[in-house]
C-alpha cells in the first residue's frame, strides 16, 4: 500500500515520510472498516481520499459529497464507487479555485490564500460589524468561490463554526489564531491537527502551556507554508 500511495500521489513523500504514511494507512484501514469498506480495493480508495482531502474527510462538514456513499446501507462495492466518483466530481467542480484566468494551475495560490487567514484584518473592510464567524464565511467565499458554491451555505457555515470551536480547545483565543485555524481546516482538512500527514500542526498545537499563542500561531503558519512550498515545488 505504501508503494501504491507514492505512485498515486508522488508529491506526498515531500511532506510526509514513510512512518507518517504508514500511520495514515493504519488509520485509514480502521476508518474504512467503520463504514463496512473491508475489501482491499475499498480500503485503497478510502486511503487515497484521505491523501486528497485529509484523514478526517469522512466527518469534515466541507465534504458533504462523502455522506451518502459512506452511510448508505447497500453493497460495499457500489458505495465505494459512488464515493470515489463523488470525490472526483467535487474536484472537477472546484478546480477553478486553483486556476488563473487562463486556466493554468497556480502552485503558490494555496499559500497566498492561507495568508489571508493569517491576517484577517486585511481585506475585510466590507464586512465591518459582522462577527468573526460571519467574516470567515465571507472570506472563504472570496478565497474559495467554487468550493463554497459546491458545498452550499449550510455546510460552509458548519465548517467555519466547527473550526472556530475546535480552535478554542487549543487555547487559540485571538481573532488571528482562530481565523488561521479556519484557513488551515479548509486547506488541509478539518482534522489537520491530528493528521499523520501534517505532523507540524500537532507539534505546534501541543505547546499549550509551554508557548504563548503568538508563538504557536507563527509555528502553525510556518509549518503550513513550508508544507505547501514543498508539495508544489518544481522538480529539478
Amino acid at each position: 500500500m505504501l508503494a501504491h500511495l507514492k505512485r498515486f500521489s508522488p508529491r506526498h513523500p515531500r511532506i510526509a515520510g514513510d512512518p507518517e504514511l504508514g500511520e495514515l494507512i493504519v488509520v485509514g484501514h480502521k476508518r474504512a472498516e467503520l463504514y463496512g469498506l473491508v475489501s482491499e480495493r475499498s480500503a485503497r480508495i478510502y486511503i487515497e481520499l484521505m491523501l486528497m482531502f485529509g484523514s478526517g474527510f469522512d466527518t469534515d462538514p466541507q465534504h458533504v459529497w462523502a455522506v451518502e456513499p459512506l452511510r448508505a446501507d447497500d453493497d460495499e462495492y457500489r458505495r465505494v464507487d459512488r464515493l470515489r466518483d463523488a470525490a472526483w466530481r467535487h474536484l472537477d467542480r472546484t478546480a477553478g479555485d486553483d486556476l488563473d484566468a487562463a486556466g493554468r494551475s497556480q502552485p503558490g495560490r494555496a499559500a497566498a490564500q492561507l495568508q489571508q487567514f493569517a491576517q484577517p484584518e486585511r481585506g475585510l473592510s466590507d464586512d465591518a460589524g459582522l462577527d468573526l464567524q460571519a467574516r470567515m464565511v465571507a472570506l472563504l467565499r472570496r478565497a474559495f468561490p467554487a468550493k463554497c458554491e459546491d458545498i452550499g451555505e449550510p455546510a460552509l457555515v458548519r465548517t467555519v463554526a466547527q473550526a472556530l470551536a475546535k480552535a478554542r480547545t487549543f487555547a487559540l483565543i485571538t481573532e488571528r489564531g482562530q481565523a488561521l485555524f479556519v484557513g488551515l481546516s479548509v486547506i488541509f482538512g478539518a482534522g489537520f491537527h491530528g493528521d499523520p500527514q501534517f505532523m507540524w500542526a500537532g507539534r505546534a498545537l501541543a505547546e499549550i502551556g509551554n508557548a504563548n499563542e503568538r508563538t504557536r500561531i507563527e509555528a502553525l503558519l510556518r509549518g503550513a507554508t513550508e508544507c505547501l512550498d514543498r508539495f508544489w515545488a518544481e522538480e529539478g
